[in-house]
């Protein structure tokens, strides 16, 4: 008799991991189909943007003139 409570208890559990397994990949396919529209909408934007070559203008410091100190006395 507890061979076959252990058998049962065994295949329950067992059924609740695959239940849970299956809508664990359900969830995350949603998900992945949810951000592949979402990611659609930037498309046109990224084609536009270069990652493979970082644009860098010349930077232009500021001159320094010289300023005519002048004393007071």
């Amino acid at each position: 008799m507890s061979t076959e409570l252990l058998v049962r208890a065994t295949r329950g559990i067992c059924a609740g991991s695959v239940l849970n397994a299956e809508l664990g990949r359900a969830v995350t396919r949603a998900r992945i189909e949810e951000w592949a529209g979402v990611l659609s909408l930037y498309e046109p934007q990224l084609s536009l943007v270069s990652l493979a070559e970082p644009r860098t203008e010349p930077r232009t410091e500021p001159q320094n003139e010289p300023v005519a100190v002048g004393a007071t006395a």
